[in-house]
């Protein structure tokens, strides 16, 4: 498995099936059609505040982690913060490529001179073993209500 920071067009050009299987896997509103906003991606992009990574096997994409770049609002002239606003990896390729991912998220992170990494996942699947093997520790609950 390679991964790689990859732009946002190359990886909207392979993710569309990916991105459907992950709302599929874990939408709590399928009665929302998913819709990514590329435009805006690519706008985040540009400014250097929005980061694609993917993970590859022979050029086949198997997985991705999308993330903001920004200072919190609380801690403005703070360094910034490494936001991951999803990551999926396909039922074929889950093991151990997740890890492996989120590790390489972390050094780019470093290296961009990122001082914290915020994640979040569903509670209908339950991600915390994962995040406590790499070292994460829990700090929020996140609820939703459709209103």
């Amino acid at each position: 498995m390679q991964f790689a920071v990859e732009s946002v067009a190359k990886w909207a050009g392979d993710a569309e099936p990916l991105v459907y299987a992950h709302w599929q896997e874990l939408g709590m509103d399928q009665d929302l059609k998913i819709d990514p906003n590329i435009d805006r991606m690519e706008a985040m992009e540009a400014m250097a505040m929005f980061k694609v990574i993917s993970a590859r096997e022979d050029g086949v994409l198997k997985g991705y982690l999308l993330a903001v770049v920004s200072p919190h609002l609380h801690y403005q002239s703070s360094p910034p913060m490494f936001i991951v606003d999803a990551y999926y990896i396909t039922p074929d390729a889950r093991t151990g490529t997740g890890a492996r991912l989120f590790k390489f998220a972390e050094a780019l992170a470093k290296d961009m001179g990122c001082i914290k990494i915020y994640a979040s996942f569903k509670l209908h699947k339950d991600h915390a073993g994962f995040f406590d093997a790499l070292g994460y520790k829990q700090s929020d609950i996140a609820v939703i209500k459709r209103i």
